[in-house]
């Protein structure tokens, strides 16, 4: 199996998390056309010594992190994902801003990879229960010649979830999919994106 392809990044605002129940999402937005993400996942790696030997070790998750580059985040995107605000003046023009002191929510985050098996083409599609998102660091560059794309990428920190009564903390859930538009529309449903 190998992956070929990502697409259709969504996201939505934790509405509500109780322990042993399914984590509830305001409604969620499509963030930007997909470029890439780079999944890093946590895990203990402290082992028990004993008789000066290794006698056990746990390599159980703990949480992770997620590096996600966009073609564009729209304003309206930033405010459900990254907490920014806007001016209520101009409508044509409104100021957005960063207020300091002020932590981004809490979201779920989902997208999905492209397969392909022996030729044939599925997808994968994946959901982090709990993310929480910031704008990476920016560098602007004057058009030298030739054009240097520059697109944003969102740094997150992914967190566990029990959400069932199982009382297991879970960070993701995915699903495979012979059909892109059933991958869609799973994302969508997770993420209470309108019209879904």
């Amino acid at each position: 199996m190998a992956f070929v392809g990502m697409k259709h990044v969504v996201a939505a605002p934790i509405k509500t998390e109780v322990a042993g129940q399914a984590v509830t999402y305001d409604t969620g937005v499509e963030i930007g056309a997909a470029i890439s993400a780079t999944v890093t996942i946590n895990r203990n790696t402290e082992g028990l010594y004993a008789n000066d030997a290794l006698k056990e070790s746990d390599n159980s998750i703990t949480g992770g992190t997620i590096d996600l580059n966009i073609d564009d985040i729209s304003d309206d995107a930033a405010e459900k994902i990254l907490g920014v605000k806007k001016t209520a003046g101009e409508s044509q023009n409104p100021t957005v801003f960063h207020e300091t002191g002020e932590a981004a929510p809490y979201v779920g985050l989902g997208y999905y990879r492209v397969r392909r098996l022996n030729g044939v083409e599925s997808y994968r599609a994946y959901w982090y229960h709990k993310t929480q998102l910031s704008m990476a660091n920016e560098t602007a560059n004057t058009k030298a010649g030739s054009i240097t794309w520059q697109t944003p990428t969102l740094n997150g920190n992914i967190m566990a979830v029990v959400n069932d009564s199982s009382g297991k903390s879970k960070f993701r859930d995915y699903a495979d999919f012979t059909e892109e538009s059933k991958a869609i529309a799973w994302l969508d449903t997770k993420a209470n994106v309108a019209g879904a």
